[in-house]
């Protein structure tokens, strides 16, 4: 990984030291020490990654970047060190926001205090929720190490947040939902979900997860969008906090939001700096797991799973892009990342068969007219040849070869299958010969006139679709704004997701007066 410069020693050094004095300093305040943690968080993870990569690479957790001119093995599944580095931070965090109930017999207080006012379901609810991401990432690392079907792996996060929803049902149980206020005439001013509000919060546990997990394949797309929604997540709640008509619970829950994605913003800035391209490791599905599930433990326990939904727009939209596929309506590849190309280094959108039949066709197709120009070129040379040596012996030679040229393409040069079982352009259907399913194929013609994919039809009726671009907004990125380098890539993702928060801040709070009554 290279050695550090002097001077980086000593500022890290530097920021060791005030983290440790924050703590110390500050026990009393449970979100600046969180803040001081947090710091200590990002450069323990920042040093430890390159220490113990070569240990990773030894017990086989390695891969090799495709992505590059030159193949060097990396090691994977580096987020179980974000993971576990977090999780001992938050473990150790846990006695600072009671800290006042340790103290107040020493402090003079009643010792009631100590007994019958403990916040017990404020501990339960933190030890939940490290519970429910703790499981995820033993199972996000459960996943890189035995490759486990995404039949299996789906339904992880709802059960992995089943800590969590019995802390929700203990300590509030509230399963209301405010209706918008167009619809009031209709559904009335709220409806009780009842057993349907924990299905949909399951839901979210396991969007949350699987969303970033599939968008994801270049280098710092997995950690840079996880941080750009943390930053959003932590802007939202320091906005509750500043305000004056936030109320007691609401100030609570997004402190409690705050304890947690502050140390996950620190891990993740150390993650990303050796994920970042060029990557020197690779995070892995132990990240992804373990970033949906704090997530939505913050969008849960703190009340704001919809307000949580709004950064994850580009996400939302990867889903719905990417359904076709997923749901098998059209043919999904294992991998759907874009292509690199070696000669450009540039990355293309990636493509993906429709009809291999089809396909072959065409190859063998263009094969034999490209065999026919040539033939057709060699006979336009043969009578230039014979009209300018009419007096030469070799003229007859030359007549010769001029009129085997004009006689039809021997049976090797075509193929009987093209030639006599196509059919014409009039007489041809989209499904014809086709292996997609008539809905596959409606979804295809969508896409492709809302200018989402790009689709190759067979050259010879025009209507027959070969292959596609495969639908993932990284490919849609490449096919918008053309071929670039993977570091660019990763820039415009963060882009994209930097500008749907603030799209998700316009709506939540300026829009949202025309749906709900008060805006807390």
């Amino acid at each position: 990984m290279g050695q550090v410069s002097a001077l980086t020693a000593w500022l890290i050094l530097a920021a060791e030291v005030g983290a440790v004095f924050i703590v110390l300093t500050t026990a009393h305040d449970p979100l600046t020490v969180n803040v001081g943690f947090s710091i200590l968080a990002g450069i323990t993870t920042w040093s430890a990654i390159p220490a113990l990569s070569e240990i990773f690479v030894k017990a086989g957790l390695k891969g090799m970047d495709l992505s590059k001119k030159s193949k060097h093995i990396l090691p994977e599944s580096m987020g179980m060190v974000a993971g576990l580095i977090y999780l001992v931070t938050m473990f150790v965090f846990i006695p600072f926001p009671f800290m006042k109930w340790f103290t107040a017999s020493r402090d003079g207080s009643p010792q009631e205090l100590t007994q019958l006012t403990f916040p017990n379901l404020k501990l339960a609810e933190i030890l939940s929720a490290l519970l429910s991401i703790q499981s995820m990432v033993f199972l996000g690392f459960a996943d890189d190490v035995l490759d486990i079907r995404w039949r299996f792996k789906m339904p992880l996060p709802a059960i992995a947040s089943i800590p969590l929803l019995m802390v929700y049902w203990v300590n509030s149980g509230v399963t209301y939902i405010v209706v918008p206020i167009p619809l009031r005439p209709i559904l009335g001013h709220l409806i009780n979900l009842g057993a349907l509000y924990y299905v949909y919060m399951a839901m979210v546990a396991i969007f949350c997860t699987h969303s970033i997990n599939i968008m994801a394949g270049i280098n710092g797309v997995e950690v840079g969008q996880s941080l750009v929604i943390a930053c959003s997540i932590a802007f939202n709640d320091m906005l509750f906090l500043q305000s004056s008509a936030s109320g007691a619970p609401a100030i609570e829950t997004h402190l409690f939001s705050l304890y947690f994605i502050m140390p996950f913003i620190g891990v993740s800035i150390a993650l990303l700096i050796h994920n970042w391209y060029p990557s020197k490791v690779f995070i892995g599905d132990t990240y992804c797991y373990f970033a949906g599930m704090t997530f939505a433990v913050v969008g849960i326990l703190a009340h704001y799973s919809k307000t949580l939904l709004l950064f994850f727009i580009p996400q939302i939209f990867n889903f719905l892009l990417s359904s076709p596929q997923l749901f098998r309506l059209v043919p999904c590849p294992r991998h759907r990342v874009p292509r690199y190309n070696r000669g450009t280094n540039l990355m293309e959108p990636s493509r993906v068969v429709l009809d291999q039949d089809g396909l072959d066709e065409e190859i063998a197709f263009m094969g034999t007219h490209n065999a026919h120009s040539a033939l057709h070129r060699q006979g336009t040379l043969g009578r230039s040849a014979s009209s300018t040596s009419l007096s030469s012996p070799a003229s007859s030679t030359a007549a010769d070869s001029s009129a085997a040229s004009a006689r039809p393409p021997s049976p090797s040069l075509s193929s009987p299958k093209i030639s006599n079982s196509t059919p014409s352009k009039s007489q041809y259907t989209p499904l014809t010969n086709s292996p997609l399913s008539r809905p596959g194929w409606y979804c295809i013609k969508i896409l492709e006139t809302l200018g989402l994919t790009h689709v190759r039809y067979d050259s010879r009726t025009g209507q027959r679709p070969l292959e596609m671009t495969n639908l993932t907004i990284l490919n849609l990125i490449l096919l918008k704004a053309g071929p670039m380098s993977e570091r660019n890539l990763t820039i415009s993702v963060m882009v994209v997701q930097v500008i749907c928060s603030l799209v998700a801040f316009f709506i939540r709070y300026r829009l949202v007066k025309f749906v709900y009554d008060v805006v807390s």
